[in-house]
């Protein structure tokens, strides 16, 4: 199987990143050697760096059909690395393959593990924009708390870092929480972290959209089969 994950901005570095957290899940899922799930990660260039606006989301979504047109006879499905919805329903419709989001798919299997909720963003913006994609696909409820991690979109990997453990140990501590999502894409570095810290379940919405899609995929097939 074959999956491209798409970093919907034109932010390199976010590429490594994704990548180490979906071929690590690929890896777990896979049965053999023969059955694993190769993953593929790609930037938009004609995008932002960063996704903040109305306008950064409709330029996004129209690079990433226009970047997928040429690539969807290649991969089985795709993944959408980011908190917002960015036109799922418009690049199912253009290659005929399954695609998630990695926002929801972090959120979705979060009450499995805990009703307290705490979903951790790197800005106040980017949770808002969250809380709109989960409210979309009926997701959001009033057993989740939203918490920002660093107050620009820019904070290094460092004060990135400093902020998850501080907002995580807050959710648990004040809110109460059972299970932390770590809701941005360029996250996935410190579930590890959180998790010893915290000694609380981590979900990650790249390694969570990964075990997902694999299932869609072979649904499909079955389903065309």
């Amino acid at each position: 199987m074959n999956i491209l994950i798409v970093n919907p901005t034109s932010d390199m570095a976010l590429n490594d990143v994704i990548y180490e957290a979906a071929d690590h899940a690929a890896k777990l899922s896979a049965r053999n050697s023969e059955d694993y799930t190769h993953v593929s990660v790609v930037a938009l260039e004609k995008a932002s760096k960063r996704i903040t606006s109305a306008l950064d989301i409709i330029e996004a979504s129209a690079a990433l059909l226009e970047k997928i047109r040429s690539l969807k006879g290649i991969y089985d499905g795709f993944v959408i690395a980011h908190h917002t919805e960015l036109g799922v329903a418009a690049l199912h419709e253009l290659t005929g393959k399954p695609v998630i989001s990695s926002g929801p798919a972090g959120v979705y299997p979060a009450p499995l593990y805990g009703r307290r909720i705490a979903v951790l963003g790197k800005t106040s913006r980017d949770l808002e924009m969250q809380k709109e994609t989960l409210q979309h696909y009926g997701i959001l409820n009033e057993n989740m708390v939203f918490l920002p991690v660093c107050g620009s979109g820019d904070a290094s990997l460092a004060e990135m870092q400093a902020g998850i453990l501080k907002m995580a140990g807050k959710a648990k501590s004040e809110f109460g929480a059972e299970v932390i999502v770590l809701g941005d894409a360029g996250m996935g570095f410190a579930a590890d972290e959180i998790t010893k810290a915290t000694k609380l379940p981590v979900l990650e919405g790249v390694t969570s959209a990964i075990i997902r899609i694999e299932y869609m995929v072979y649904q499909q097939a079955a389903l065309e089969g």
